[in-house]
């Protein structure tokens, strides 16, 4: 357990000035990631006093003014969230943010012993959480509910796979029930989905996805445009709602965005959502994917239930959903926003590189969709944003993290170069 101080004028130590500190202490777990930073700047602007926990050592969201003080923890395990959990103890924290699967389920693992010091941790309790980390109990309640979904099994063994895959036809999705699946010891990773193009294909895709007892989905492939809603539930009602358009994706097949930009909440996927969302009893931030092909109604995809990558964008328009969601856990009145500003446009940077690593690395294998040349994505990267577009790390008030960012960047590019071999 230890401080990081971070070497730069005006930092703020955990330990410095105690009387300026408010009470309502935040912890930001996942500290490297671009949510935190939103959430750290977010928070700090709210009056709260805001800590950084992470396994790496220089976390993105520590570069930021209004991180008070840093915890380093060594891995993502429970070991190592519980030297977290001291540490919060110990500065006296008493809301806990994990902005991630794996580190919601770890937070949710030993959940107990983080109430017992009086913490709250904000996200949703098992097995609520589970409706949203299962994809299957996702599908299978969209299904119930009279959301849309793309053709699904559910197959428990190689035999079901195999017959599902036929009952759906080639080419089909082979996908990990969780980004991480707790086995009871530890969390294994999600390895991604796969597009098989035939059976010669499929038992490969099928084990190499398997997390412990839980088979992949087998799943039709939609075309259309990934779409999504977001909001913060209390208690399965939404307070807020947001949606924004996405101009780019970080991986050309589909993922998150690397360029985006607000727009009107869709009637039609807030209604799905709403009513997912509402039969779920979900409580905290979620996001609803759905694929549009403009035609047939949405079909819903997953649901996220936590912060999301391009939390940025929604705080930049007008929608500030960590103060939202952080209010909501300390018990305050919410006041939630009455509108946003659309056609807010935000760009991450790094995120546009990754985009163009996976351009020059090729389609996936049996990817069966349209897929940008090289040529584009060089146009992408290097010619002129849309009209007003922002840099998501850039803050002129906080400028630190922009320097993070391109130190955090050239690192993920390397390591992404290395696995591409």
């Amino acid at each position: 357990m230890r401080d990081i101080r971070r070497p730069r004028p005006g930092t703020v130590g955990a330990h410095t000035h105690p009387q300026r500190l408010v009470p309502d202490r935040v912890l930001v777990l996942d500290g490297y990631s671009n949510a935190a930073l939103a959430c750290v700047r977010s928070l700090g602007r709210a009056g709260y006093t805001v800590f950084v926990a992470s396994h790496r050592r220089w976390p993105l969201a520590a570069w930021s003014r209004y991180c008070a003080g840093t915890c380093w923890h060594a891995e993502e395990t429970l070991q190592g969230f519980a030297t977290a959990r001291a540490w919060a103890h110990a500065h006296g924290v008493r809301i806990v943010l994990p902005l991630t699967e794996l580190a919601c389920q770890l937070c949710n693992a030993e959940r107990a012993q983080w109430e017992a010091l009086g913490m709250i941790i904000g996200c949703a309790p098992e097995p609520l959480a589970l409706r949203a980390f299962d994809k299957a109990q996702t599908l299978r309640l969209a299904e119930a509910c009279g959301v849309e979904i793309p053709l699904t099994r559910y197959p428990a063994s190689l035999d079901e796979c195999r017959a599902a895959a036929n009952a759906i036809g080639y080419p089909c999705i082979v996908k990990p029930r969780f980004t991480a699946a707790w086995n009871g010891l530890g969390l294994v990773p999600d390895p991604g989905l796969c597009y098989v193009a035939s059976a010669a294909e499929l038992d490969h895709a099928v084990l190499t996805r398997r997390q412990g007892s839980h088979w992949p989905l087998i799943q039709r492939f939609v075309p259309g445009q990934g779409k999504g809603v977001f909001t913060v539930c209390d208690q399965g009602r939404p307070v807020a709602w947001f949606a924004h358009e996405r101009l780019r994706d970080i991986r050309p097949s589909g993922s998150g965005s690397s360029l985006r930009r607000s727009v009107a909440v869709d009637p039609r996927l807030r209604l799905r959502a709403e009513r997912l969302l509402e039969a779920m009893q979900w409580h905290g931030p979620a996001m609803v994917e759905f694929r549009d092909d403009g035609v047939d109604a949405p079909w819903l995809m997953e649901v996220n239930g936590r912060f999301w990558g391009s939390l940025q964008l929604s705080i930049a328009a007008g929608c500030d959903f960590p103060r939202l969601w952080v209010d909501l856990l300390a018990g305050k009145v919410v006041d939630p926003p009455r509108a946003y500003r659309d056609g807010v446009t935000v760009r991450w940077l790094w995120g546009d590189v990754k985009r163009f690593l996976y351009i020059v690395a090729g389609p996936p294998r049996g990817y069966p969709g349209a897929y940008p040349s090289v040529a584009r994505g060089l146009q992408e990267l290097f010619g002129r944003q849309p009209a007003g577009t922002r840099l998501e790390v850039w803050d002129r008030g906080d400028k630190w993290p922009a320097i993070a960012e391109w130190v955090e960047g050239v690192r993920d590019v390397l390591i992404q170069a290395f696995k591409s071999r």
